[in-house]
């Protein structure tokens, strides 16, 4: 099919590799910092009104971000993955490509099988995962986006940012909703073992899920305070603000709307804000600020394989999952179905980083 950029009908799906430059296409990057925190204030300022009164909810408005994020933006951000991996080989050909998307899929289902003969290590794995993966987003976003370059001359104070981002929305919630926590916990182990599973760890040591991004958060602003440079106060307010910000909303939002809205409007939305700058045209049309066609071309370069994974989830929702009641049975299946996708998708990303930040 004809390219979009060259003025002729607009392709329903793209298929040509998406070259993963190093440090992606940053100028346009940096033109977003005071763009990209405005749009935040604007979606969680009012969620945040909203939310805070979600516990008193029905279970199912509760699990509404949640349940939207199946088709805005969290699922669809790792859509155009196999356009990613196409783009960082280094000789393409069509049987490199198949033989990159099968690897791709065994990865994904060998950790869906693992969730059946070990859920509890793959709860746990999921938690570490998603630690991981979610820091390393906004890692990614600090440092092109906001400019924090202090974090490319310290690994370690690297390390101590991914950890500390991605420990505040998985372990905080587990601080003051500690009960939710566990009841989550519980029914994706018993949804892989179809068993009764109690997660006495998760409510006998309630202020590990505060003191450890505590800790973390304060030693990393600490740290960073004596390592930045006077270009870089700026991008260290941002970065400091932010993650005060993140704590204080996970840590009095209820867990299901606060993870719900995080992972649709703020890890999706900023990962989607990567791939478009680093698609040639996407980052045209950022650069132009041509909104319109750039949610077409987000379409084009994610539509097909989200199609193909809400397929997937659809199929994990038909399977006979033994759990605690119809609402944590829906979420055990959907946070499976997530876990399932973010391994190989980690994988993409961890690839992309080596060549964009050059780690």
């Amino acid at each position: 099919m004809a390219c979009l950029a060259r003025g002729c009908f607009v392709k329903l799906v793209e298929w040509c590799p998406v070259p993963v430059l190093q440090r992606g296409r940053h100028v346009v990057l940096n033109r977003y910092s005071l763009r990209l925190i405005t749009l935040s204030l604007i979606l969680f300022v009012p969620l945040a009104g909203l939310g805070f009164y979600s516990a008193e909810w029905p279970i199912y408005l509760q699990l509404l971000p949640l349940f939207l994020s199946l088709f805005l933006f969290g699922i669809p951000h790792g859509g155009a993955d196999h356009l990613l991996l196409w783009g960082m080989l280094r000789k393409d050909s069509w049987p490199k490509r198949i033989t990159a998307l099968a690897i791709y899929t065994l990865i994904a289902l060998a950790y869906f099988i693992f969730w059946d003969f070990q859920p509890s290590a793959a709860v746990l794995f999921f938690l570490g995962l998603t630690v991981f993966h979610w820091g390393q987003g906004d890692r990614y976003i600090s440092v092109q986006v906001h400019e924090a370059t202090y974090l490319y001359r310290s690994k370690v104070l690297t390390v101590i940012h991914i950890l500390s981002r991605g420990s505040i929305p998985i372990l905080v919630p587990g601080y003051l909703n500690n009960d939710t926590y566990r009841n989550v916990v519980e029914a994706l182990v018993s949804s892989g073992r179809q068993a009764s599973y109690h997660a006495e760890w998760v409510s006998s040591y309630p202020l590990f899920f505060l003191l450890v991004p505590l800790g973390l958060t304060a030693v990393k602003i600490l740290a960073a305070s004596f390592c930045i440079r006077k270009k870089e106060i700026r991008p260290f307010c941002i970065d400091s603000i932010e993650s005060v910000a993140l704590f204080g909303w996970f840590l009095f939002i209820p867990t299901f709307w606060a993870i719900g809205c995080y992972f649709a409007l703020w890890h999706s939305l900023r990962h989607a804000l990567r791939i478009l700058s680093t698609d040639t045209l996407g980052s045209q049309l950022l650069d132009s600020k041509q909104y319109l066609k750039l949610n077409i071309r987000w379409l084009q370069l994610t539509g097909l394989m989200t199609f193909i994974a809400l397929i997937g989830m659809w199929i994990i929702f038909a399977l006979p999952f033994s759990v605690h009641g119809i609402e944590l049975d829906w979420l055990a299946k959907a946070l499976i179905g997530i876990s399932v996708l973010t391994l190989p998708h980690t994988v993409v990303v961890s690839c992309m980083d080596r060549i964009q930040l050059k780690v």
